[in-house]
């Protein structure tokens, strides 16, 4: 029986010719094609089992190509190839359905490894979720219940989703006050946040936006929730500063692990922190996130740096856990996507302008809603949550 099969479709030389040697190493024939019409005409489901696909080609974008092929083919592993510059691109294209992606100039053949891996474990990694699966249906009894009343009746899902999200705002030992401002656009939310002190001097939080709106976002939610008080009652976190990183990546690992499990076709982007006041330190994480998280003091606003990929895509993440050093007055505020609908321009322009906005309202929760117009924007296109840390 003949071997996997594979397209590439780039005009970039030096990229057609590293990733013709890569997959031919891996044991695929390759086929490949300049432009993304000659690449739609060659593509067939029959022949190929991987296709390769430059988001810059010299007659269509190469999302177009991404949906041309997904609608041909759904089942299709499509890897997208982006500039560094493309970003905000390779978000979109995972959420059409492509299942990796690869930053110019392409230089590790590890990563067309896992790519094949996915291609040829499929069988593998679908029982493993099958297991997994009954795993945290034994585990979850109460959520499934709380699930099936969200089903029946969108009044007792609203109310239960209020009683999950914690108080607002909400002071803590140390003087680190927090607060945030949830507005779903339907009548649930695919947004939360949650937050708490443990031990004396840590104050740990995330926000999470899970793709999607209204109940099944709203329902994931919910999983998130339950998993991490789920950890915390199996063993203690954030108490310790030595294992404040491995938490922080634990937290990302499993609520990965959670969202691959369940087979509802959803992923989330995940911005997770712990502060310590009594070093003035800030150790974070990303996964996915859009826009970055900011940090506002006498200085001015910046967005804090960090990377890593979105949750429920990937099996690994490739998160980074990053520490900041804070002033004795500072602001600490991180958005859902969703705001960035409330501005105009393109992605690198809202985010221009939702800084120079989080600058202006020195990062102020009520200043900062009432500049986004939040509350009178009328019908929101997106989940809405700007959560903010204060000191000083």
């Amino acid at each position: 029986m003949a071997g996997p099969s594979s397209l590439l479709l780039t005009d970039d030389e030096c990229s057609r010719n590293f990733l013709r040697g890569a997959l031919s190493r891996q044991g695929l024939s390759v086929a490949v094609a300049d432009s993304g019409q000659q690449g739609i005409e060659q593509f067939s489901p029959e022949l190929f089992q991987l296709v390769v696909v430059d988001l810059l080609l010299p007659d269509m974008d190469g999302l177009e190509v991404l949906r041309k092929i997904k609608h041909l083919s759904p089942g299709t592993a499509v890897l997208m190839i982006a500039d560094s510059g493309e970003l905000h691109q390779v978000l979109q294209a995972m959420r059409l359905g492509a299942c990796d992606f690869l930053i110019k100039p392409i230089q590790q053949a590890a990563l067309i490894d896992s790519v094949i891996c996915r291609i040829t474990g499929e069988e593998n990694l679908a029982q493993q979720n099958i297991q997994y699966r009954k795993a945290l249906e034994e585990r979850n009894s109460e959520l499934r219940d709380h699930i099936e009343l969200l089903r029946r009746d969108q009044e007792a899902g609203r109310l239960l989703q209020q009683h999950l999200l914690p108080r607002s705002p909400y002071v803590y030992p140390g003087g680190i006050a927090v607060a945030y401002r949830l507005v779903p656009s339907l009548y649930l939310s695919g947004d939360f946040v949650d937050y708490g002190l443990f031990g004396e001097r840590f104050v740990a939080f995330y926000l999470v936006d899970v793709s999607g709106h209204g109940v099944s976002s709203a329902l994931v939610t919910a999983l998130i929730k339950n998993t991490i008080m789920h950890r915390l009652r199996e063993r203690p976190l954030f108490s310790q500063l030595e294992s404040l990183g491995t938490d922080l990546l634990e937290v990302l690992e499993l609520i990965n692990r959670e969202l691959l499990s369940t087979g509802m076709g959803k992923h989330a982007s995940m911005f997770v922190g712990v502060v310590d006041t009594a070093a003035s330190q800030l150790h974070y994480a990303v996964a996915g996130q859009i826009p970055m998280p900011a940090l506002a003091s006498a200085a001015g606003a910046d967005w804090l740096p960090g990377k890593g990929r979105p949750l429920g895509i990937f099996e690994r993440g490739d998160w980074q856990v990053m520490r900041a050093e804070l002033p004795a007055s500072w602001r600490l505020v991180a958005c859902s996507d969703g705001v960035l609908e409330l501005l105009e321009g393109d992605l690198l322009e809202k985010e221009d302008r939702l800084l120079q906005l989080i600058a202006a309202a020195d990062g102020e929760l009520d200043m900062l809603c009432e500049s986004l117009k939040v509350d009178t924007f009328g019908a929101l296109p997106d989940d809405i949550t700007i959560l903010t840390l204060t000191r000083g």
